[in-house]
């Protein structure tokens, strides 16, 4: 009977691991033949593949044909491809885009980008994003701006160095290769002043817009004008790759496609902030185990488990970009949620007890969901669950109402935009007295009563309350200015500089209005390690052969980062990991 193309697979296998000898152009010839899966002798043994890794095939019987023949590839290609390419691009943010744009314009025939999304939610968290792009102006303020922020997270000095004439380099490219205008941001020019370096860094937009997917559209409109392939509701799943080598042929898909590529792979599939699972494995002991998500759904951390599968070294999955307090926006099971602006001051942020636990006016003046303390940047801690209770003033006005350039469920016309659509769909709730409100959220009534009368009793005693609220906020007390230097806006006004005004706060009476919040995950910065030319390394420190990664899914980002820099960063290493694919030699090449 006719052997499977399973059995003989794992025949051709068994014999590999249990003979000794040389490898000779007869038993390569044969196995590669055999293989039926169009890997041709020269692709076989390219990179060191039997070889390099020991295994001999002398003695391998029956190489000139009859029953007992057995064949295999020690891989897992597929017997045909479904689609070829000389450079697959995974994920159609700002770093696959640019990964694909540039591998087309240094050479490459023929690019295919893969996109989990379908075409109406497609590009990752760079669409939905303040789309502002951190480009220093010169590459020595760069290393020494960013290593100071990367603190006692330590991130190998060549490696650096090639992050900083990256995104150095990304001006020159945007605005004369893709011909791109650059107007200047206002914020974060440098978003930590006083840090060493910090008079080089510089923000930009795409003509001058925040937001509104101002850089992602043009970068968009250039892949399709170059003739950029891209492939929808294609969500990759798994490198094929041989299984010695680790050298990668191409990519499968959830729904089984293959997509061949000829020369390599650039890995550009975002993070995981919309994956429950991981963000309790990796984010928990950081304060946002129930954290939600600004950025893409679809941002589910795909990448981390392709990367684990074929060996590669992993960093920075502790570390992430964070936006303050979020409420849900689409269900009370989405995570998926929205910046709320209260417009009063009748409100409080209660933990899962019904205690308070932090000064609520703060939230604003955070960098990136950090503020400085005791000489450190610990994230900010939203304990799980927590509440914002309002009163008829706040809860009265959409609370969502300001939110116009950012977040995807803004971007994407989807979800609950006003205080009743919220209500309406079970993601706040409102109640004529607090106790009533309390058995709404499932809190108790006494303990969420008694901590609204303790708040309320100060205000009437026209005292601060336990946080301090009601007084005003100093830069020094937050960012260490360096002495003549305001640490938010580098003006020159002392290191007294006033944060926050003393608001004129006010009691919280009814109705009452409940909505639960947590931090709110910008994107995470962990993934697969990449070296200078963005090519992934596995455990060893060795590049894995045609494998590249791209923006944050494994960013150089680990402890701090200016605004702009995810962004910025996703335009350099995608434009480096595109123009390393484009100069290999096609592995299947005779």
């Amino acid at each position: 009977m006719e052997k499977s193309t399973f059995e003989k697979k794992r025949a051709t296998e068994e014999s590999i691991e249990s003979h000794e000898g040389i490898v000779t152009d007869e038993t390569v010839a044969c196995v590669a033949e055999g293989s039926g899966h169009g890997l041709s002798r020269r692709g076989f043994l390219k990179g060191g593949t039997l070889a390099a890794a020991g295994l001999a095939l002398a003695g391998l019987a029956g190489c000139s044909g009859g029953g007992e023949t057995k064949h295999g590839s020690n891989g897992n290609l597929p017997e045909t491809w479904d689609q070829e390419a000389d450079v697959v691009v995974i994920g159609l943010g700002a770093a696959g885009l640019s990964a694909a744009i540039a591998a087309k314009m240094d050479g490459a025939e023929r690019v295919v980008a893969l996109e989990a999304a379908p075409e109406e939610d497609a590009g990752g968290t760079t669409r939905v994003s303040g789309d502002m792009l951190m480009i220093p102006d010169d590459v020595e303020g760069a290393v020494t701006y960013q290593t100071q922020l990367n603190g006692p997270y330590e991130c190998e000095p060549e490696f650096m160095q090639a992050w900083a004439e990256g995104v150095v380099d990304n001006y020159s490219w945007l605005t004369e290769d893709l011909e791109f205008e650059l107007g200047d941001a206002t914020a974060g020019r440098p978003e930590f002043p006083g840090m060493p370096g910090g008079e080089s860094i510089k923000t930009y937009y795409v003509d001058g817009i925040c937001g509104m997917s101002s850089l992602w559209i043009p970068l968009f409109d250039k892949a399709q004008e170059l003739g950029v392939e891209i492939v929808y509701e294609a969500r990759a799943i798994e490198l094929v790759h041989h299984y010695e080598t680790k050298e990668v042929y191409g990519v499968r898909t959830e729904d089984g496609r293959t997509f061949k590529a000829r020369k390599g792979v650039v890995m550009a599939c975002g993070g995981f902030a919309a994956n429950p699972e991981m963000l309790q494995n990796y984010l928990a002991s950081m304060g946002c185990p129930n954290a939600f998500a600004l950025g893409s759904p679809y941002n589910v951390g795909d990448g981390v488990k392709m990367a684990q599968k074929i060996g590669a070294d992993l960093w920075h999955m502790n570390s992430y970009a964070a936006a303050s307090t979020c409420v849900r926006a689409i269900s009370p099971e989405s995570t998926i949620c929205n910046i709320p602006y209260p417009t009063g001051v009748d409100y409080l942020y209660v933990n899962g007890e019904g205690e308070r636990f932090m000064y609520e006016e703060t939230r604003s003046i955070q960098r990136h969901g950090k503020q400085k303390d005791r000489g450190i940047w610990p994230l900010l801690t939203v304990p799980s669950p927590s509440y914002m209770i309002m009163g008829g003033k706040s809860g009265s006005i959409d609370i969502l109402g300001m939110i116009t350039y950012m977040a995807w469920p803004v971007i994407m016309k989807r979800g609950c935009t006003t205080n009743q659509e919220l209500i309406d769909a079970g993601i706040m709730f409102k109640a004529d007295t607090i106790e009533e409100l309390a058995e709404k959220i499932g809190y108790p009534p006494e303990t969420l009563a008694a901590t609204l009368k303790k708040y309320n009793d100060a205000i009437e005693a026209g005292e601060p309350d336990e946080f301090g609220r009601g007084t005003a906020v100093y830069a020094s007390n937050l960012f260490n200015a360096v002495e003549g230097t305001d640490a938010i806006s580098g003006d020159e006004h002392g290191t007294e500089s006033l944060a926050i005004e003393p608001f004129p706060l006010e009691k919280i009476e009814g109705p009452f209005y409940g909505i639960e919040i947590a931090l709110g995950l910008l994107n995470s910065q962990g993934g697969a390690k990449r070296n200078g030319q963005s090519q992934v390394l596995d455990v060893a420190g060795n590049p894995i052969p045609r494998l590249y990664s791209a923006g944050e899914f494994g960013s150089i980002y680990g402890y701090m980062y200016n605004g702009g820099g995810n962004i910025s960063e996703a335009v350099s290493t995608g434009r480096i990991a595109g123009q390393g694919c484009a100069a290999l030699e096609p592995w299947d090449a005779e």
